[in-house]
């Protein structure tokens, strides 16, 4: 391995709080993963939920299924999908990672032989468990093709190596015969594969680790006064190829993390989404820029060169529903086309909070939703900030804020999504749909979380300990098989230490006890033991059945509740 890869190896270990004692082919495979995964998939995923390596792996080090642009991890997640978008659009993702210089055509081609068996009516082979969850994922999502409105699944091949890759003739034409093998199947729209050597491997690490920086032409536009607190603003229009350039990453993917601060997801084929559909399909399309509100977009930074515009650290707080209709209608989209665009650079805080208000407010949405966007988080970043340094989390308000700074644990990195979760899987007894889709739990619990009045530390609290579970499993000090558990965990742990019965979280009794359970997380053989006892709770209540279906189960927190009642 060079020197280069080894030294980025050792720095990825570091940030993801693995073990020094961890196997380098083992790390690597971690890092195979990560590097690929972060390279077609924007937003936080846990690299645990990507790798299937192991005995009866068919090859296979880590398999992606995106679902809409969504990374799931459960037959539920594609349902509530469907449900929401009226549509499914699936795109697998396999790699091999292999720490050895060589791309070895015998290696590739039993990873194609993997790929075949997984998809076979008739399998033959072993698969260990995790492999078999994304089999199951996989044919779970063909049964839905009555829903593949945009052309069957995509298929990704990645063979990762520290080697060098040279377009050996012998060996690209070994692959292409694979390729066409699989394109054989008629159950792909596309099958790519593609090599990853030490060089592109770098590549991808340093992409995944930087802020998203993108170049478009914004000649049609002026240039909007001084206003205070704003660097600078424009208002115009771009071409919708511009546009879709803007959205999407070198991959040709929607990059979804630029809507992060929309109140709502996609919503799918609702009837206004269906009649921007509508007007792109038809020859009137060019009256788009008249009919449609635009988008807005705030950036951190912006480099002007004539016509080109250098964004920065940029998000799209108003135009998600329009901005998901074209990039679907991508195909069939001109020059014709405009959309009308509000560009402001560099806003201050208070400005930026005002614009994702009332941009948002053209669209039926609560005034308190809005509010859990915008005011609540400036005093809970504040919070975090003003942890000691060996204790502290990085609140990630903003999108991707904490991406390319250097030494930071990635664990320690706590986003918007992953405070709900830890929050209501501590709190609202919803650790069974804490760790399913982003969109599902925000309905059930959106009202309930971000609430003025709430102490910040019970949302650091819930966070913190998530991060010591992780923390501890990545040290092997906790067995991984809990991990499909890790936010029951955070529940078992608030009833075992601050009793079966919440007080009113506005109240100081509540935030007394949360301080009280935050000093005990805070030490490292309290917080372990207090860990290990829930564990021995969790067992009791399942009977020893880990089974990750089980994960789902919504009635561990009540029967958890009779066995600590004594019932």
């Amino acid at each position: 391995m060079d020197l280069v890869t080894k030294n980025l190896l050792e720095s990825f270990r570091k940030e993801q709080s693995f073990s020094d004692g961890i196997s380098q082919p083992d790390l690597f495979e971690y890092f195979a993963n990560f590097c690929v995964t972060a390279n077609e998939y924007e937003e936080e995923f846990e690299i645990e939920n990507i790798s299937v390596a192991g005995g009866n792996d068919l090859q296979l080090d880590g398999v992606v299924i995106l679902v809409n642009g969504v990374l799931i991890n459960s037959k539920e997640e594609i349902d509530e999908l469907a449900k929401m978008n009226k549509y499914v659009e699936a795109e697998f993702i396999f790699i091999q990672a292999k720490s050895g210089s060589e791309f070895k055509g015998s290696e590739i081609s039993d990873m194609f032989f993997g790929i075949k068996e997984l998809l076979s009516s008739n399998p033959s082979m072993p698969r260990n468990e995790l492999l078999s969850e994304k089999e199951s994922y996989i044919k779970y999502i063909y049964t839905k093709s009555d829903l593949f409105k945009h052309g069957n699944p995509k298929i990704k091949v990645y063979y990762v190596t520290t080697g060098k890759w040279t377009d050996e003739e012998k060996l690209v034409s070994r692959i292409k015969t694979e390729v066409d093998d699989l394109e054989d199947l008629a159950i792909f729209d596309v099958v790519l594969f593609k090599p990853i050597d030490a060089r592109g491997l770098q590549g991808l690490f340093s992409k995944a680790k930087n802020n998203l920086s993108k170049t478009f032409v914004f000649s049609n536009r002026i240039t909007l006064p001084q206003i205070d607190l704003i660097r600078e603003s424009y208002l115009g229009y771009v071409s919708a190829t511009e546009y879709i350039s803007l959205i999407s990453d070198e991959n040709g993917n929607l990059i979804r993390t630029l809507f992060t601060e929309n109140v709502r997801d996609f919503q799918g084929d609702n009837p206004v989404n269906t009649e921007i559909d509508t007007t792109l399909k038809t020859e009137g399309k060019e009256a788009f820029v008249v009919l449609n509100n635009g988008v807005t977009i705030v950036s951190e930074d912006l480099k002007l060169t004539g016509d080109k515009f250098t964004l920065t650290g940029y998000q799209i707080v108003n135009g998600c529903q329009t901005s998901h209709v074209l990039f679907n209608n991508k195909d069939i989209l001109n020059e014709t086309v405009q959309i009308p665009l509000k560009l402001i650079v560099a806003p201050d805080n208070s400005i930026k909070n005002r614009v994702t208000k009332a941009t948002n407010r053209q669209t039926p949405v609560k005034i308190e939703e809005l509010s859990a966007l915008t005011d609540f988080q400036k005093h809970l970043e504040e919070f975090y900030m003003a942890v000691d340094e060996k204790h502290k989390l990085f609140y990630e308000r903003r999108s991707q804020q904490f991406r390319s700074d250097v030494g930071i644990e990635k664990i320690r990195i706590v986003n918007v999504s992953s405070q709900i979760r830890s929050f209501a899987a501590m709190f609202l007894k919803r650790a069974h749909q804490s760790s399913r889709y982003y969109g599902t739990l925000i309905k059930d619990v959106g009202s309930r979380v971000f609430v003025e009045g709430h102490p910040p530390i019970a949302y650091y609290l819930s966070s913190y300990t998530l991060f010591r579970v992780e923390w501890f499993m990545r040290r092997n000090q906790i067995d991984n098989k809990y991990r499909a558990f890790k936010y029951h965990l955070l529940d078992l742990i608030r009833m075992q230490i601050l009793g079966t019965t919440l007080f009113d979280m506005k109240s100081n009794k509540f935030e007394k006890s949360c301080e009280r359970l935050n000093r005990i997380v805070w030490d490292d053989d309290e917080c372990l033991l207090a860990i290990q006892n829930s564990i021995v709770l969790l067992d009791s209540v399942l009977n020893g059945d880990l089974s990750r279906d089980n994960a789902k189960d919504s009635n561990i927190s009540d029967k958890a509740l009779k066995i600590l009642n004594g019932n």
